[in-house]
């Protein structure tokens, strides 16, 4: 299963060699969900990344590229109002555009608790990745798996204003994975409630993915996101 890790090497652009790589862009995202029944929900989570800057040689104009594209649908089931579950099938593809392109295909399966200390709101989720990426040195698609850890937290600001955070940790856990601590996930954002179906979020994310030893491909994104959220049910609680 050491030839998962190959693949990991070839999810980032050409530039990264045996040193750590500093990037800062754009990451739009589209986060839509709905309400089908009183215990299923159904949500699409799309997003992009576009890094714009090398922060080592800002002056390379070269450095910006389309890197990322992820399509998420998924389907959930409340068990009650704090806890819940969700499979999902996803699509994803680095270096979308280029000739170094690199397909993954993705399952997950997940637990998610919120709960509430105050006024501010706290999210723990735990999911399952099982994943099919595309090895172009060796023409095959393995199959890996790791295991991510989230918590969360958003507090109301005002009526209107509210302020979300969250920090992500990613481990391997296929036999003979090179890298067990991989990638995290960080973010920190402001949203506005337009409607009771709208809010849009503007934040940093900072993403970081181990490339080898201790070297890492750091990601610095302004994310702006637009939330929507549509209710089906006939009789609504």
């Amino acid at each position: 299963m050491r030839k998962g890790f190959i693949v990991l090497l070839l999810l980032s652009n050409s530039f990264l060699k045996a040193q750590s790589v500093y990037v800062g862009g754009l990451f739009p995202t589209l986060d839509h969900s709905g309400t089908l029944t009183n215990k299923f929900d159904y949500s699409l989570y799309y997003f992009a990344a576009f890094p714009l800057a090398n922060f080592q040689k800002p002056d390379v104009s070269k450095d910006a590229f389309f890197h990322l594209l992820y399509l998420e649908q998924a389907l959930t089931y409340k068990v009650n109002s704090k806890f819940s579950l969700t499979g999902s099938y996803l699509y994803q593809r680095t270096n979308v555009i280029y000739d170094n392109y690199v397909n993954e295909n993705r399952f997950y399966i997940q637990a998610k608790y919120k709960h509430s200390v105050k006024k501010i709101n706290l999210t723990h989720r735990l999911r399952f990745d099982g994943r099919f990426i595309q090895n172009k040195i060796t023409n095959e698609t393995p199959f890996t798996h790791r295991v991510r850890y989230l918590i969360g937290i958003d507090t109301p600001i005002n009526d209107k204003w509210y302020f979300s955070a969250y920090e992500e940790a990613f481990f391997n856990t296929f036999s003979g994975a090179s890298i067990i601590y991989g990638e995290n996930w960080a973010y920190a954002g402001i949203g506005k409630k337009i409607n009771s179906k709208n809010k849009i979020e503007l934040g940093l994310l900072y993403i970081t993915w181990n490339i080898g030893g201790n070297n890492w491909f750091n990601q610095c994104y302004l994310q702006l996101t637009w939330n929507t959220h549509l209710d089906f049910r006939k009789n609504k609680e």
